[in-house]
């Protein structure tokens, strides 16, 4: 199999013609065995115990998504290209998509990749007994939404398999962010005879499953405190995955990782004190990684107290939280000075304009409504005390089990506690599981980190419509909702879209149905001599199929 090369921009030239194919080939990287040292063992760090290999029980991929592949592979540049698919034909309404897939694709065990793998795997995600929880990101297929609703069964999902190596999906309306979609790996396949050989027990351990990535999960080690992946030998460009096996230990000490690394015993460790990001900030082994995320306060206005439902349905209390918060200072205190003031709920750098210039972020509408005015915002606040008759209120406020985290929200009881009179913070802390969707919120406000799972404003403005199961806090805006449905329908990335999706995010921020507060970078100390790796800005991070490490 060949490498083959970007695709949006073979789909954007192939706007508009009836029964356009997008099969477009580049050259493959040159490799650079000459420079490499014999020893090609990464050894890399996690916070959390692997607990599964199901790809439909993920909410994060974390290292796994070197595992996985699917009909499109995103590349640094937050650009598509074919992977398992060898070319795509659309028809003239934009509605279908024809894959031809790769003959010669194998599953690690060695099984062939075949069109039914993907139609097995994207029903399972939508079955009930499974409902993945990125299954919104099905939306748009036809039949999903009814299928999510329950009033359809996952087999009439608009995907099919005509033949062994064809895949035909079928829209409910042109999707111009399809590609970008399909590059995350809830899209990839599933191996139905390895699925059904194990049952209950597939994916529960290396050994109950079969990947089609780069790396395979090994069979040996405990998943507890380690696991480790090594080359997929079946995979199809195998002659260009340099590492030969992925060290991946669990440290929930962030000092016994730091040991690690100045001991030589890990490649990259991350930096949590200020101290520690100001000390190495120009030395090789430093990097600042953005990435396509949003830390925010989801507001519940449905909860036990009528008091503070009623405070917290109110658009100007909501106004008043968002304008006591200095998020400078908030971020400074809490991720570093790398990280970014929100400017809106999309983060910097997720998608830019047709002609490359227009960061989304930068143009987000109403960006006022996150300034930092605190006499505003003690006004705001009394007006909102006052129309339910209370001058004091206690609101309890949760923050995910993290280091960073837990800074923030102290940081954010400081400010609203300063600025807002009246008001009393309860902190309340909650636990991580990469496979558990956050359920309904616990408390009046929390703190939740939101990813954009593909390289589209839509991305994030999508999980705020009344329908998205991602919408915790149950905010409702039928203007906003129209908005997205008429952005979702574009059949191109034209300026129209754009201007729509502008619109939107204007909705949510005057209405302040999420407060979007801060856009975190990770800041790493990386072994200076590991090259090849690509560092993505959205979806998954770190994509190791062409990592080595040189002399």
């Amino acid at each position: 199999m060949k490498h083959w090369g970007i695709f949006l921009i073979g789909l954007l030239l192939c706007v508009g013609l009836t029964g356009c194919t997008v099969v477009q080939e580049t050259m493959s990287p040159s490799d650079s065995k000459g420079v490499m040292t014999k020893n090609q063992v990464l050894n890399l760090s996690t916070s959390q115990p692997l607990t599964t290999l199901d790809t439909d029980k993920m909410s994060q991929f974390g290292r796994l998504n070197n595992t996985i592949e699917g009909l499109f592979s995103a590349t640094g540049d937050g650009q598509t290209e074919l992977a398992l698919a060898k070319k795509v034909t659309l028809n003239q309404a934009r509605t279908t998509y024809t894959f031809d897939l790769w003959k010669d694709s194998y599953w690690s065990n060695g099984d062939l990749i075949t069109a039914k793998d993907f139609v097995y795997a994207w029903q399972r995600a939508l079955a009930p007994q499974t409902k993945a929880p990125d299954a919104d990101l099905f939306v748009g297929i036809h039949n999903a939404r009814k299928i999510l609703d329950g009033r359809l069964p996952a087999t009439q999902l608009g995907v099919s398999a005509p033949s062994k190596f064809t895949l035909i999906v079928h829209l409910d309306h042109p999707m111009a962010e399809l590609p970008q979609r399909l590059t995350y790996p809830l899209f990839g396949p599933q191996n139905e005879r390895i699925a059904k050989k194990f049952g209950k027990r597939y994916a529960t351990k290396p050994q109950y499953q079969v990947y089609a990535g780069p790396f395979m999960v090994a069979t040996t080690g405990n998943t507890q405190t380690h696991w480790h992946m090594v080359p997929n030998p079946h995979y199809w460009d195998r002659k260009h995955v340099y590492l030969s096996r992925i060290n991946v230990n669990v440290y929930r000490n962030p000092k016994k990782a730091w040991r690690a690394y100045q001991n030589g015993d890990l490649d990259e460790v991350r930096l949590w004190s200020q101290s520690n990001m100001k000390y190495y900030e120009k030395q090789a082994a430093y990097t600042a990684r953005p990435y396509s995320r949003m830390v925010s306060l989801a507001y519940r206005q449905n909860g036990a107290n009528m008091t503070v439902n009623q405070l917290l349905q109110q658009r100007v209390a909501r106004l008043a939280i968002s304008h006591a918060v200095n998020r400078k200072k908030l971020a400074q205190a809490s991720y570093g000075s790398t990280s970014l003031p929100a400017q809106g709920i999309v983060p910097a750098g997720l998608s830019r304009g047709q002609r490359g210039t227009a960061d989304f972020a930068a143009a987000q509408p109403n960006q006022k409504t996150m300034a930092y005015q605190p006499k505003l915002a003690k006004k705001e606040w009394q007006s909102a005390l006052k129309s339910i008759g209370t001058k004091h209120v206690t609101l309890s406020v949760s923050y995910l089990d993290a280091i960073n985290s837990k800074k923030l929200a102290k940081k954010l009881q400081q400010q609203l506690e300063a600025t807002l009179p009246g008001l009393t913070i309860k902190l309340k802390q909650r636990g991580w599981s990469v496979e558990e969707q956050a359920g309904p919120l616990e408390t009046d406000l929390t703190i939740l980190t939101q990813r954009a799972q593909y390289a589209d404003p839509l991305a994030m403005l999508a999980l705020y419509t009344s329908s998205s199961t991602a919408n915790l806090g149950h905010w409702s805006n039928p203007t906003y909702d129209s908005l997205i449905a008429e952005a979702s329908n574009a059949p191109s990335f034209n300026v129209h879209r754009w201007q729509t999706l502008l619109k939107a995010d204007g909705v949510l921020m005057t209405q302040q149905g999420v407060t979007p507060l801060l856009q975190p970078a990770s800041t790493y100390l990386i072994n200076p001599k590991l090259n090849g790796v690509q560092y993505n800005t959205v979806g998954t991070q770190s994509n190791f199929k062409e990592a080595y490490f040189v002399k």
